[in-house]
Order: structure tokens, then sequence, then C-alpha cells
């Protein structure tokens, strides 16, 4: 019996097959198994790619004047785990993987196929050099998406036309008319802050149709009611009722005259300050000693300064406190619905902290103590946009994109000079796919389905998903 579970187990076991990877690490490293060389390897559990189209790619990016391996992927093989929707890696960081287990620099690229962006489909490239030339890689991945998504093949043949182009600065072609750079740079700076600032306006004027009719019935309802105080002439109380009618009336003009987020948001710290000051009313009133300014009610900063904090859950998020007035904490106490001051934009009424940009003056505001101190306003996604958005108006600005364009200088400097001592010390140029340029990256490398000892430089590079 034992022979025979001998032979049997000889005859079987060879024709088993090999055990597929289980991780996305085991399975890049198989990738990198096909991409020795420079080409395009597509996953057999990809069908968007015919057999003869793979194989004009694969000759085109082999006869590319940079490196270039390809590789197509399922997005499935990438999951964390089989029930997760979450890839390992993102963005560029999916190449730079390849790069890693190939271990000899260059381009590298990976379409991850999936059925749409939000399951994981996307295009990532980056190229990794600390010699030679710098590629339009970044701009091959733009351009690839932009004219030809969701067809694999046009995105690939494109992607691989653009990535062969060196990325020459242009300052060196016009050195020789480096009298007129002057010139030319102050009329570029003009007109990159011309441009900032009619989007920003634009931007602003769009938050101020939103935000100006709400604040002239807060304004208008805040008047009536400071003109329903009784009349009284007891020093202190005269003197904060007059406090209040002139904090309202600097409202007014402010916004009369509104025409963007500062006028805005000096409006609602305006407002929020004259509604503390009825608060104090009622404290002197009712023989109280005057109270310390509190932030807004969260649900509704017209109710006037918060009172007391409340456990509060957005849609999707975690429980967490927020400041309200007596009222809301009195509704909350009998299990009633808040009362939340709403937007209504598109026709969609929501909370009026959904609206990060079009609200982000509003409640920077009435979160502000006047002083320069902020309040911490509860809503992380509210602060996100509106931080998303400054960031946006930022990196418009001349002196943003001057800065960003003096780093690529310097980059582009750097590699020219290096790819200058590089070509003195050897016959090939650093891209060359002669033994010698492996020889001279193999002390910091190793073979395909290893690792890069570590990262050489990025160049250049682009994710995007469609």
């Amino acid at each position: 019996m034992k022979r025979l579970l001998a032979v049997l187990a000889l005859v079987v076991l060879p024709v088993l097959p090999a055990q597929a990877a289980t991780t996305p690490d085991a399975y890049l490293n198989e990738v990198a198994g096909h991409l020795g060389d420079p080409g395009v390897w597509v996953d057999p559990g990809v069908s968007k790619l015919s057999s003869s189209e793979v194989a004009e790619l694969n000759a085109a990016a082999k006869s590319a004047a940079s490196p270039i391996r390809i590789a197509v992927i399922p997005a499935e093989k990438l999951k964390k785990s089989q029930y997760s929707r979450v890839l390992a890696w993102e963005g560029e960081e999916i190449a730079d993987q390849l790069y890693d287990r190939v271990g000899v620099e260059g381009v590298y690229a990976v379409l991850v196929d999936a059925s749409s962006e939000s399951k994981g489909r996307g295009f990532h490239a980056v190229q990794r050099a600390d010699h030679g030339p710098t590629y339009h890689v970044g701009d091959a991945v733009d351009e690839a998406v932009d004219c030809c998504a969701p067809d694999y093949d046009r995105m690939l043949e494109r992607f691989i036309q653009r990535a062969q182009v060196i990325d020459k600065p242009w300052y060196i072609d016009v050195a020789p008319w480096a009298g007129g750079v002057a010139g030319l740079f102050g009329l570029w700076w003009g007109a990159v802050t011309f441009g900032a600032r009619r989007a920003r306006r634009q931007d602003e004027k769009a938050h101020l149709a939103v935000t100006q009719p709400m604040l002239n019935e807060e304004i208008i309802a805040l008047s009536q009611q400071v003109s329903a105080l009784p009349t009284t002439n007891e020093p202190q109380q005269a003197k904060l009722s007059k406090d209040v009618l002139d904090t309202v009336e600097k409202a007014r003009h402010r916004l009369d005259a509104a025409k963007g987020d500062a006028d805005i948001e000096a409006v609602t710290t305006l407002l929020g300050s004259a509604r503390y000051g009825l608060v104090c009313i009622d404290a002197v009133r009712a023989g109280q000693p005057i109270p310390k300014p509190t932030a807004p009610c969260f649900f509704d900063p017209r109710h006037g300064p918060s009172a007391a904090r409340v456990d509060w859950q957005p849609e999707g998020g975690s429980v967490r406190e927020v400041d309200v007035c007596a009222a809301c904490k009195r509704r909350d106490e009998a299990g009633e619905e808040a009362q939340i001051r709403t937007v209504t934009l598109w026709r969609n009424p929501k909370p009026y902290w959904e609206f990060g940009e079009e609200m982000a003056a509003y409640m920077d505001g009435y979160w502000s103590q006047g002083d320069g101190r902020r309040w911490w306003f509860p809503d992380e996604e509210a602060r996100r946009a509106g931080d998303r958005m400054r960031s946006r108006w930022g990196s418009r600005r001349a002196s943003a994109r001057f800065g960003r364009w003096s780093s690529d200088v310097g980059s582009s400097v750097s590699s020219w000079s290096s790819s200058g001592s590089s070509n003195d010390d050897d016959d090939g140029g650093g891209w060359s796919s002669g033994g010698s340029s492996r020889r001279r990256h193999s002390s910091r490398t190793r073979s395909s389905g290893g690792g890069s000892s570590r990262r050489s430089s990025r160049r250049s590079g682009g994710s995007r998903g469609f």
C-alpha cells in the first residue's frame, strides 16, 4: 500500500499547478519577473487588449529612446485582501513598487484594470534615475488619459510616444536672448497674478451669492430683536444695548459693500458679537455676572452663543461633542431632532457645514473670537474643504508657481550636470541598454523579483484615475 501511494505521489504532484500569488507583494514580484527588459506585459486576466495590440505596444516600448516598462494588471490582484476595496498602494507608488522589484532605472507604468475609477482603475507612471535626461512622464500620463481613456490600446500608444520625449529645460534654448528674460518674466508675473485674482474673485462672487441673502435675513431679524428690547435707565444695560445696535449697523454697512470672503467673514464675526451682547444684557438684567464668550451653537449660529455640549454623529462619521445653545440642549435631552441651519443649493437643502467652500467664510467669521483666536469647528470635512480652497488660491499665485518652477529648474540643472559628468566617464549614454550601464548600476540594485537597495531620484511622474 505504501509503495502504491508513493507511486501516485510521483504521478500526481508534478502536474499540480504552481501556487498562485496570494498577496499584492508576491504578485508584483511575479510581474517584475516578466519585465526584466523594457517592454509591455499584460496579465492574462485582462481582456481589453488583443494579442496583436500587445505585440505592437511591446515593440514600441522596446524601441523607445528611454527604457519603458509597462504592466497591465487587474485591480483585484492589488487589493489588500479578498474582501477589501482598497488597493495595497496608491498612485505613483504602484509604479514605484514595480521599479523596486525590477531594480533598473527607467520609466515604469502600471495600467490598473477595473470596471471604474472607484474600483481602482487608473494609470500610474514614474521615472526613476540618477543619471541621464528627464522625460515627460507626467505629461504622458495626462495626455494618455485625457485623449484616449478608457481605450487601453490608444492610451498606451500615446503614453509611449510622449514618455520618450526629453523634458529639456526651456532656459537652455533662450539663454542667448537672456536680455529679454526679465521683460518676459515681468509679463508672465503680471498675467499669472491677474489670472489668479480673477479666478479667486469668481469663486468669492459665487460664495457671496449664496451667503448675502442669508446674512440680510439675519441682520433684519437681529435688528428687530434689538429694537424689541425694553428701554432702561440702568447705565450698564443702556450701554450694552447701544453697543449691540452699533454692531448690527456695522454688519449691515459691511454687507452692503461686500465683495468677497473677507467681507462675509467680517459680517458674521460682527453678528456673533451682537448675539453675545444680547446674552450679556440678559445676564445683567437678571443680576448675574457677564458670561465669558463661547462658540456659537453648532447646529445654527443664529441661536447665539453655546451653553452646553451634546454628542453628535455626522452621516458616515464618528461621534463627537459639539457646542450647542440651551434650547438645542433641551431638545437633545427630549430626544428631538436638532434645528439645523440648512442651505439650499441646486434645489438640494443640506446642513450649512456640508457646503465647505461656499460657506467657509461664513463659518470662519462665526467661529472667530474677533481678536485673532478661533474656536474649533467640529466638522472635519468642512475644515478640509475650506483648506483645499485656500490652498488652491495660493497655488495659483505667481509666487507659488515661480517657486514650483524654480524647484523644477534646480532639479533639471542637477540632472544635466550629472549627465555630463557621467558621459565623460562612460562611452555610452546613461540610458543605454549595454552591459556597461548595467554594471554601473549593479552595485546598488538587485535583479528582477528583488528590490532596489535605494530608490533613484524621481524625475517625473503622474497618476490618474479614469
